[in-house]
């Protein structure tokens, strides 16, 4: 086995990477395995406590980093960020438009107040940051976008409506932007993350019984973690995924496989 054409194939060493949504999460799990394939990554999150709690994780782990308070749903706080990052930066190598909220509805229980919150958040703030990014990546011919989607954007959940149809939206989006920038070098994909255990979810599945039904539905029976995703994001931004654009990637345990079905064999007469 060539150990050093593996290393070589999957490091990010000298990479600049911005991942937002970065101070909890699976949007910290990312950062995490980022820097520790090397990159040096600009966090980015609406709340500097939890931003700097990353940022001393992967300084603690020889990572390197910085934070930067932003709102993504705020298009005049986004613009802000870049400009500041170009001035500051000779390139953008990869881009991880993660930041989001959820909302558990059904559509009929929705608010107007709900719904507008989860399309400015995870719809157009999602969409300020790859147009930004995008922009970047074309003028320098090269560039790496992952966003992160969900298995309610494959199969919808009545009680994620929205969530979910903002999730369906992104799965478009990521493959018509891939359709525009592969000719310039840039590829565009997305990850799609079953459940995984975060401080959105945490309370639910600390209930045994929510836990237990959860598992029922995961056929390799186990909530996945931060680190699942952030390191299969890692991998899908490294050379060793030079050919993929335009894919999604499940990353669910296999939540979405069917399940087994009891049969019954048929007896002779």
């Amino acid at each position: 086995m060539n150990e050093t054409y593996i290393t070589s194939l999957l490091s990010l060493q000298g990479r600049r990477a911005v991942v937002t949504g970065a101070s909890s999460g699976i949007g910290r799990g990312i950062a995490l395995s980022l820097a520790k394939f090397g990159a040096e990554v600009a966090l980015l999150g609406r709340r500097q406590e939890g931003l700097d709690e990353t940022a001393a994780m992967i300084l603690e782990d020889g990572g390197q980093c910085t934070t930067h308070v932003v709102d993504i749903s705020i298009e005049e706080e986004v613009e802000r960020f870049f400009l500041e990052y170009e001035q500051r930066q000779d390139s953008l190598d990869i881009f991880i438009a993660n930041a989001g909220q959820n909302v558990r509805q059904e559509l009929l229980e929705t608010t107007t107040e709900e719904m507008d919150r989860l399309i400015n958040t995870n719809y157009k703030g999602t969409i300020y940051g790859l147009i930004r990014a995008g922009k970047i990546m074309k003028r320098q011919k090269k560039g790496n976008i992952v966003v992160i989607s969900s298995v309610n954007g494959i199969s919808a959940m009545a009680n994620l409506a929205v969530y979910s149809s903002l999730k369906y939206a992104l799965e478009g989006i990521t493959r018509a932007l891939a359709a525009s920038l592969a000719e310039y070098g840039v590829r565009v994909n997305s990850c799609a993350p079953g459940v995984v255990l975060s401080a959105i979810n945490e309370n639910i599945y600390a209930v045994k019984e929510n836990l237990e039904k959860k598992l029922e539905a995961i056929p390799m029976k186990k909530i996945g973690m931060p680190k699942d995703i952030g390191d299969v994001v890692a991998c899908m931004v490294s050379d060793a995924f030079g050919f993929m654009t335009g894919t999604t990637i499940l990353v669910d345990g296999g939540e979405l496989l069917r399940a087994k079905q009891p049969q019954k064999t048929g007896e002779k007469e």
